[in-house]
């Protein structure tokens, strides 16, 4: 692996990303490397795999965040690790790989098109997601919901139905994740939240409005 990019990316990623923003995507970093250790475990055919790449992806992968926001921040961040890339004098192969992975991160693959999506894409995806299917994420769903409905009035029924929003998304994307060690390791934190989910939905339906 090529330390002196990577540690270069890691600095571009904590400068533009902020305390917050760089703390998540270290934590996508580390997921990364454990899925890569599982897959190579499990013998899963990853000879062909670019760590370079993958780790430099998964730096960058959220790059235009902080400045643009989330929507479609796939195609500005690979449009931003390029342009950062070549001024490392970056190779080229390696340029053009790491913005494949960025631009096919955010993307849930059918499986009989996993073939159409770079490993290192895959694996990304996975490592991006393991994060989203905790409490934690819940809350965050809440907080979104706040903050795009200001002055809408929340009853218990409404709040239920938020919920079964919010488990129904849980549900896919638990369903989206590509590897079977990335599967294994959401299992227990994905069960426990839709038990928890499924507690206050019900807890809620039962509930007197006021």
């Amino acid at each position: 692996m090529d330390d002196a990019i990577v540690q270069a990316v890691a600095n571009y990623a904590e400068k533009a990303l902020g305390k917050e923003g760089f703390r998540y995507t270290c934590a996508v970093v580390a997921n990364c490397r454990m899925l890569v250790a599982e897959l190579e475990e499990e013998n899963e055919g990853i000879h062909s795999l670019d760590m370079n790449a993958l780790i430099i992806a998964a730096y960058l992968h959220n790059i235009s965040t902080a400045e643009f926001g989330f929507s479609d921040h796939h195609v500005k961040s690979a449009e931003m690790a390029v342009a950062f890339l070549h001024t490392l004098d970056a190779p080229e192969q390696l340029v053009s790989h790491v913005e494949q992975i960025i631009l096919t991160h955010t993307k849930a693959v059918a499986p009989e098109e996993l073939d159409l999506i770079p490993l290192e894409g895959r694996i990304l995806y996975d490592a991006d997601k393991i994060g989203r299917l905790s409490g934690l994420a819940v809350v965050t769903s809440l907080i979104e919901f706040g903050a795009r409905y200001p002055n809408r009035a929340v009853n218990a029924e409404i709040l239920a139905a938020i919920l079964r929003h919010i488990e129904e998304r849980f549900i896919d994307l638990y369903q989206s994740l590509n590897t079977v060690p990335a599967q294994q390791l959401a299992k227990e934190k994905f069960g426990n939240t839709l038990a928890f989910l499924d507690g206050v939905i019900e807890h809620l339906s039962d509930a007197t409005p006021v």
